[in-house]
């Protein structure tokens, strides 16, 4: 990809957000990435979709084989039994990733290049697989979406505020560095929507995104319907290129569940070993049902979960339907699914999360929108560029320190990012490895987002008021009682403590 004028420079500055801490504790053992990485291994080594089996011994289940026995027990697993009629978890049987199969895929031969160096070990595996799969494709991504707003008739420093606040004041900059489905099928769908709506038509194209977008993340299929009816409903033709290009992936799904679970259809979740994780989607069809307050609140406006609460300015997209027509109101329909999907969901609460880490898709789709609504209405521009801002600082700090709080966390911000912070706590990176101390090794992450700030903010007097005004909303937010999460999080960085940081004191 040859760069623009400029883009070099918004590249770097994506690149030391995204990729210059290792936010990743081995210790925390995150099953939403960790046991992609484990499949990711198995198919590297073993050539299997399996990442062990479930066996008893000395009269009780255990997980066995190579990767388990090495690299310990992970979490969000599926259970294949072996006597036809028997249900997870009591029984023997197969082990698989409990997600959809794509990101494993993608992970392998990356993995497969790793083991040259020698036998694969869990920390530096996940540092391979974020910065392949998942940190670049994001930076050049979000170049790419910022050259289709230009060429859609968003000036130039609208399309950069959208970029910014998309890329570095969303969901997309926590999971942009974490090899897990969500930020991955982000770019999938994104990328889909580029091939129908940017420059000439390329079906084949629409249809292979579209259909990774489900292969990384299954409840990304309706997302991909809502693109996939635009794109011909624009054309008006393409439909059996569009076909051919979801084949691959289509049968990459269906081989997957075929092996794995004996059905083309059968998914890992009707084989969930993780009993409580079966009583959390038992509600509704499929975990889906009616909202309520507490998910519309929670999801929404919350601290400790809410999108408008951790990125602001995704409001503005809701007022593309006032001003925009037609095929530019395909991203905001992707919005709105996410939304509505988020607030009837079984599992909206997310787990431990920074935002609700389940539709980060609308990160990407509500920057389109918003870049179209400016385009329209550029006396939005200056509330943007505040609520922009506001979602940077607040969104960069969170992921500085973590990508998940603990689930009675009230104010991530007050509780957690804060403590960890004024006590020196920053996670791994190149100059920490060198020996500089406490936040100064974080540096070069606070430049670039400082910078990403200025460039939004840009000396608009009512930017810096809304900016102002909004993270002191966001930090003046009641924190709960418990501060066992900031004692337990610090109790697992690795090193412990980082160098130069401020231990806390044992409670």
């Amino acid at each position: 990809m040859r760069l623009r004028r400029g883009e070099g420079l918004l590249l770097l500055l994506l690149l030391a957000a995204y990729g210059w801490l290792f936010v990743f504790f081995e210790r925390i053992n995150n099953p939403n990435e960790l046991v992609r990485v484990y499949a990711a291994r198995a198919l590297a080594e073993e050539h299997t979709w399996s990442i062990g089996r479930r066996e008893i011994r000395s009269g009780r289940f255990v997980d066995a084989g190579r990767i388990h026995s090495e690299w310990g027990y992970v979490n969000d697993k599926a259970l294949a039994c072996d006597v036809p009629g028997e249900r997870p978890p009591r029984c023997t049987g197969r082990l698989f990733a409990a997600k959809a199969p794509a990101a494993s895929l993608f992970g392998a031969p990356v993995l497969v290049v790793l083991r040259a160096f020698g036998p694969l070990k869990k920390t530096p595996a996940v540092f391979a697989l974020r910065w392949v799969c998942v940190i670049l494709p994001s930076a050049v991504f979000w170049i790419l979406l910022r050259r289709w707003m230009l060429d859609s008739g968003v000036q130039e420093n609208a399309a950069l505020v959208s970029t910014l606040a998309g890329a570095l004041g969303s969901l997309s900059l926590t999971y942009g560095q974490m090899f897990a489905g969500h930020q991955m099928a982000a770019l999938a769908l994104g990328a889909g929507f580029l091939c129908a709506s940017w420059g000439s038509f390329r079906p084949f194209w629409v249809g292979f995104f579209c259909a990774l977008a489900v292969a990384l993340e299954y409840p990304s299929a309706p997302a991909a319907a809502i693109l996939v009816a635009a794109a011909l409903l624009r054309h008006r033709r393409g439909g059996l290129r569009l076909s051919l290009g979801a084949l691959p992936w289509m049968l990459v799904l269906a081989q997957f569940h075929w092996s794995a679970f004996g059905a083309p259809w059968s998914t890992p979740y009707g084989h969930l070993e993780n009993p409580a994780f079966v009583r959390d989607i038992a509600p509704g069809l499929m975990g889906i049902s009616a909202p309520s307050w507490e998910r519309i609140y929670g999801s929404l406006f919350s601290p400790w979960l809410g999108l408008f609460f951790w990125a602001p300015w995704t409001a503005l997209a809701l007022l593309a339907p006032r001003w925009l027509r037609r095929f530019d109101l395909v991203p905001i329909a992707v919005v709105a699914y996410y939304l509505v999907f988020q607030i009837t969901h079984a599992l909206w609460r997310s787990g431990w999360t920074v935002g609700p880490r389940y539709i980060t898709p609308v990160a990407p789709f509500a920057a389109m929108s918003v870049a179209l609504v400016v385009r329209e209405a550029p006396r939005l521009l200056p509330m943007l560029r505040g609520l922009g801002a506001a979602a940077v600082a607040t969104t960069g700090l969170a992921s500085a320190v973590s990508q998940g709080f603990p689930l009675e966390v009230i104010n991530p911000l007050r509780e957690v990012v804060g403590p960890l912070l004024a006590h020196g706590y920053v996670p791994r990176n190149l100059l920490q490895w060198l020996g500089v101390p406490g936040l100064w090794s974080a540096l070069p992450y606070f430049v670039a987002l400082a910078a990403a700030i200025a460039l939004i903010l840009q000396r608009s007097a009512v930017a810096i008021a809304v900016a102002a005004a909004v993270i002191g909303l966001q930090w003046a937010a009641p924190p709960g009682d418990e501060r066992g999460a900031v004692h337990f999080l610090a109790a697992q960085w690795e090193p412990d403590p980082p160098p130069g940081a401020r231990p806390f004191m044992e409670r």
